[in-house]
């Protein structure tokens, strides 16, 4: 349910008809859409979009029968869609938007408010991916503006489904912008809007969709506490990404676990701090050696050397609060083997982040280790 590639319905409209071949067109669209997202078959998709295009569309006059016009506009979208997020680029993602606006010309909220809502809420996600690839954040506001849009008609009384799909990635565009602009309306809305969705994204329900939406909540939270003052919604973060973890296992998805676990350390590492609290930032060391089992320098050095530079700050965290050099040799031994990957990477400016931190590590081992040193 969570998936970047939900299937588009199929309204009246498209279901009934005189003519046959509108039906077994569409419905070859949306099998080679299933095999693109299921398969991640990049051919599944380009042929879709170009069955869209040259079979289905031909079947229906704009004039005649918008809404029939305007379902089958609002599937080259999504098709579009789709391909724009395997793709370098943002054309097929720019081609996407204009398609969906093109299908929103002809639909009228009160003739037909179930097919305008879906075409606004597609249009919300080609705008918040194309965002995200260009880090635009006007796309951003427009993605928001048509998940709103969507939600006038989607409600939790008439369509729970719908409004939930809508909920979530409203929030995940809020989380975006917020994130982008410093804004903590932006997030506590974020937060507002994953909490909507797990209303009906029940983990008894949809476990995996239930523990996802969780992990985003956790993270809408994590970013308004580090905003904030007090640690309670630090601490809410940090029970947002516990309960994903229920769901989350490592034998059931080893990446998402990883991710949550990084993001549960993250919590616990500002929450620590926060309350100059040792407790917590060893849990926090702990949830960071956990993804790092998964994440392995090995596997992907960078995405290693990102998690072991966030282990290494939150040893270096516990040091200071502590006063105990142990955990500061602990980071300096990390970050020396952070800037090896960052250098071996040929990424300088992350390189030179991680000297920097190599020297603050040295003095602060040094000073709490001479403090500890018998006078004398």
């Amino acid at each position: 349910m969570t998936g970047s590639g939900a299937p588009v319905r199929a309204g009246p409209a498209a279901e009934g008809g005189e003519d046959p071949r509108w039906r077994r067109e569409w419905e070859a669209v949306e099998a080679l859409l299933a095999r693109g997202r299921e398969c991640g078959d990049t051919a599944a998709v380009a042929e879709a979009v170009r069955r869209c295009e040259s079979r289905l569309l031909p079947l229906v006059d704009a004039n005649a029968d918008p809404v029939r016009w305007a379902q089958a506009q609002q599937l080259l979208g999504h098709a579009l869609t789709l391909q724009g997020q395997r793709q370098v680029g943002t054309h097929a993602l720019e081609r996407a938007v204009t398609e969906l606006e093109r299908a929103l010309q002809p639909l009228h909220r009160d003739a037909a408010p179930l097919d305008w809502a879906a075409t606004q809420h597609a249009l919300g996600r080609a705008l918040a991916l194309l965002a995200r690839r260009r880090a635009d954040t006007d796309s951003l506001e427009q993605a928001v503006a048509a998940f709103r849009a969507a939600l006038e008609v989607r409600t939790f009384e008439a369509t729970p489904d719908d409004w939930a799909l809508t909920q979530n990635d409203l929030g995940t565009a809020l989380l975006t912008l917020g994130r982008h602009r410093d804004d903590k309306t932006l997030l506590k809305q974020a937060a507002d809007a994953y909490r909507a969705a797990l209303r009906v994204w029940t983990r008894e329900r949809v476990p995996l969709d239930w523990a996802a939406t969780m992990d985003n909540l956790g993270t809408a939270l994590r970013l308004l506490g580090e905003r904030r003052k007090g640690p309670r919604t630090l601490e809410q973060a940090v029970a947002a990404y516990r309960s994903a973890l229920s769901e989350r296992t490592r034998e059931r998805s080893p990446e998402a676990w990883a991710l949550t676990q990084n993001n549960l350390g993250a919590a616990l590492h500002r929450l620590g701090e926060r309350v100059s609290d040792p407790g917590h930032l060893e849990a926090a060391i702990e949830a960071y050696g956990m993804a790092l089992e998964v994440w392995t320098r090995e596997r992907d050095a960078m995405t290693w050397a990102m998690t072991e530079a966030n282990r290494c700050a939150a040893c270096k965290a516990l040091a200071e609060v502590t006063g105990d050099p142990g955990p500061a040799r602990a980071a300096l031994a990390g970050y020396r083997a952070v800037a090896q990957v960052f250098r071996d990477a040929s990424h300088p400016q992350y390189y030179e982040l991680a000297v920097e931190q190599i020297a603050l590590t040295a003095k602060l081992e040094q000073r709490l280790r001479e403090a500890a040193s018998p006078a004398g």
